[in-house]
């Protein structure tokens, strides 16, 4: 492959090609341009649900019974 020193020369040879690459990057800068443009609180949109809140006086909890005596959760000292 040899280094092609006349962009003149590419540029008769490859239209196509060249005006394929300007039409993307039109079209590339066109979206751009749209999404950045778009309303980012619309309607019925789950990327921005907000969290319920929390029951007054703070978060319901369960009351459970303690762990049987003769496991280490209840905290008796580990047999050597």
């Amino acid at each position: 492959m040899s280094y092609n020193t006349e962009p003149e020369r590419a540029a008769r040879r490859h239209p196509a090609a060249i005006i394929a690459i300007i039409l993307a990057l039109a079209v590339a800068g066109l979206a751009l341009i749209w999404w950045m443009g778009a309303d980012p609180v619309a309607k019925d949109d789950v990327s921005r649900t907000v969290a319920p809140e929390a029951p007054q006086g703070g978060a319901l909890t369960t009351p459970t019974e303690p762990p049987p005596a003769d496991t280490p959760a209840a905290g008796s000292p580990p047999e050597n």
